[in-house]
């Protein structure tokens, strides 16, 4: 007994400490705002949202992503359903894939930034994984720059990404830390963004 109860409150402390790292989602009027990682049960959150109230923008803002298949189910989501996305500060990794689902994609102000690269296990890429994201990505945006796509979804570590923001595009290599400007490239000309 005293063995179950144990097993019982260790999965009940996982449960709990993923509810609590998870995306704050909240809805005002026509407007859904997420934020924060990607954990898994975002999409089916989205779902029931969707489902309850008329939703004509996602706002996506502080996220450095996490679950790479949530951040496809979310997009996907947004995208069967015909609704806009914004960011408003960072969105990264997973994250991309959420704002990337937007019939209207945009990023507000000169410093909120979309950040992109592949799909990895630990730190390392997960090659088989490229060709799904290679094909993903110009369902949503066809119009993306498939030189930078490419060169993006095979960076191999999870710390190297493309940064594209309103006036700029960065590659780095090691987080923030260690980054070069891609010259003439920002969000509208890489085909990422829509207004």
């Amino acid at each position: 007994m005293r063995q179950i109860t144990q097993k019982m409150l260790g999965v009940m402390m996982v449960m709990f400490c993923q509810h609590a790292a998870s995306m704050d989602i909240t809805v005002t009027g026509t407007t859904v705002f997420m934020s924060g990682t990607v954990v898994g049960g975002e999409c089916d959150k989205l779902k029931q949202i969707i489902n309850t109230s008329k939703i004509e923008l996602v706002v996506l803002s502080n996220s450095n992503g996490g679950n790479a298949n949530t951040g496809y189910c979310v997009g996907e989501t947004i995208r069967k359903n015909n609704i806009s996305t914004s960011i408003d500060g960072f969105c990264l990794s997973s994250c991309s894939r959420m704002w990337l689902g937007g019939v209207h994609r945009k990023l507000e102000g000169d410093d909120s930034t979309v950040g992109l690269h592949g799909n990895y296990k630990g730190v390392h890429l997960i090659e088989e994984s490229t060709a799904r994201l290679r094909a993903w990505i110009p369902r949503f945006a066809p119009d993306v720059d498939v030189e930078l796509m490419n060169r993006w979804t095979a960076l191999f570590y999870n710390k190297e990404m493309m940064y594209f923001y309103n006036k700029r595009a960065a590659l780095c290599m090691n987080g923030r830390n260690d980054c070069s400007n891609i010259k003439d490239k920002n969000v509208f000309n890489a085909g990422l963004a829509t207004k």
